[in-house]
């Protein structure tokens, strides 16, 4: 009996300085900032028929399944951001090709809309090179925060889309994102088709 009015007592004493008239009010997880370096940029020719500026950070893989009709290539974002850009080729047989493949492109998109809080897309228009296409952004903790397709409209077709190596927590991952939204819109920007 003479222990446990001890124990009591311990427990009583250092219990009493963790209370307070205030009730606490939890806080948010933090995050850390990643510090990113200034953006930079250099032009690339792909093993398909097109080419761009992209981030002195990225680097090119080499390609996969590569022909005169399908070409896969990822491009590395660097162990500061630690992850890729993967990019389909599809040269259009047909025509009557092009709306089942930006289908499939929207059905990618799509698949991500349970998780994805909102989704903004941006049109891109370039007449001159004749370079269309649109570029998504999907907010929220989905697996690929970016996604777009390219066309020419007669004989090109390319998709693409970002994916990180982490989980999924957008609040944690806004300042890189915006970072890659950044390349990526000058990515999109500087892309041209190859002459045949």
């Amino acid at each position: 009996m003479y222990r446990y009015t001890i124990f009591s007592f311990i427990f009583f004493v250092l219990a009493l300085p963790s209370c307070t008239d205030e009730n606490p009010t939890p806080k948010p997880p933090t995050y850390l900032k990643a510090k990113l370096p200034t953006h930079s940029y250099h032009n690339e020719s792909f093993e398909a028929p097109f080419e761009s500026s992209i981030s002195d950070l990225y680097t090119l893989k080499s390609p996969t399944d590569c022909d005169s009709t399908y070409c896969e290539q990822e491009i590395y974002l660097g162990r500061v951001l630690n992850g890729t850009i993967n990019l389909f080729y599809k040269r259009l047989e047909h025509t009557d090709s092009l709306p089942s493949l930006i289908n499939f492109s929207n059905k990618e998109v799509d698949f991500h809309k349970i998780k994805a809080d909102q989704i903004y897309f941006d049109q891109i228009i370039d007449r001159e090179n004749r370079v269309f296409g649109t570029l998504f952004e999907l907010k929220g903790d989905v697996a690929t925060n970016y996604q777009f397709y390219l066309t020419d409209s007669s004989k090109n077709f390319l998709r693409g889309e970002v994916i990180l190596n982490c989980v999924p927590n957008y609040d944690s991952l806004r300042n890189v994102l915006a970072y890659i939204k950044e390349d990526l819109n000058v990515m999109l920007n500087t892309f041209s088709w190859k002459k045949n």
